[in-house]
């Protein structure tokens, strides 16, 4: 299968959603979310597709990996209360997917779904780890496209700020000021990420991410969508999605 699989995985979740546009449009209403059409769907990020140990091999020289396991696994993190828990678990069972390309795939079956209760610390500073690459871009003059900006770049930590400030007005109708915000990398990695997107096709284009570990203080319901709907852009394509490895509420905890 190719090792730029987080698009088909995206393209697979989307058509499940979509499949049930009108009862999740309908369920999204109801529990207070006022979304713009288009953006209805953009709840979501999820991990990277994890293999048992050594089921998997990287073909040298290529973008494929061989795959023989059994199983394997991956989060679908939503930004939405419990009571959807339900209606999106019942989406997924025993649905068929195709990961891939079109030149090589793994055809897939869903064999069981488990709910992952996070109980979120109740504080305003965290700190994460990217699991898959935070993507950012930013828009310059000279231009044609969004340049993807880098976190040594010194604007990174405003259009931080402001990307998740912006996804947090769309999906919650509710704004905070940028000054409630702080960002600061603890802990920047060397590894970078190219993802292909939409590869062998007319619209293929590649997008670039980062793996570092961060620090957030901001108001707590600006974390939790940063934690459950992915942080940057492109968070329903995997991107962004990270895991707590610090709190203050930890610290209390331990007084």
């Amino acid at each position: 299968m190719p090792l730029n699989n987080q698009y088909p995985i995206s393209a697979w979740i989307y058509k499940i959603l979509n499949a049930a546009d009108e009862e999740f449009a309908k369920l999204l209403h109801d529990i207070g979310y006022q979304l713009e059409t288009g953006k209805t769907f953009k709840l979501f990020t999820f991990s990277r597709l994890e293999f048992p140990r050594n089921t998997i091999r990287i073909k040298p020289g290529s973008d494929r990996m061989e795959v023989w396991a059994r199983n394997a696994f991956i989060i679908v993190s939503f930004h939405l209360p419990q009571t959807a828990e339900k209606f999106i678990t019942g989406l997924f069972k025993d649905q068929h997917a195709f990961i891939g390309d079109k030149i090589s795939g793994v055809q897939m079956h869903v064999e069981s779904i488990e709910v992952i209760k996070t109980d979120f610390p109740d504080c305003e500073k965290l700190q994460f780890k990217t699991i898959t690459p935070l993507v950012l871009g930013i828009s310059k003059e000279e231009f044609k496209n969004e340049q993807y900006t880098q976190p040594l770049d010194s604007e990174y930590k405003e259009v931080f700020i402001k990307s998740l400030l912006d996804k947090h007005q769309a999906i919650l109708q509710t704004g905070f000021e940028p000054t409630s915000i702080d960002f600061k990398i603890i802990k920047l990695y060397t590894k970078t990420a190219m993802q292909t997107i939409k590869a062998f096709t007319p619209a293929e284009t590649k997008v670039k991410g980062y793996y570092f570990d961060f620090e957030l203080k901001a108001p707590k319901s600006i974390l939790e969508l940063g934690f459950n709907a992915g942080f940057g852009n492109m968070s329903s394509l995997g991107f962004g999605y990270t895991e707590i490895i610090y709190s203050e509420y930890e610290r209390a905890s331990k007084n």
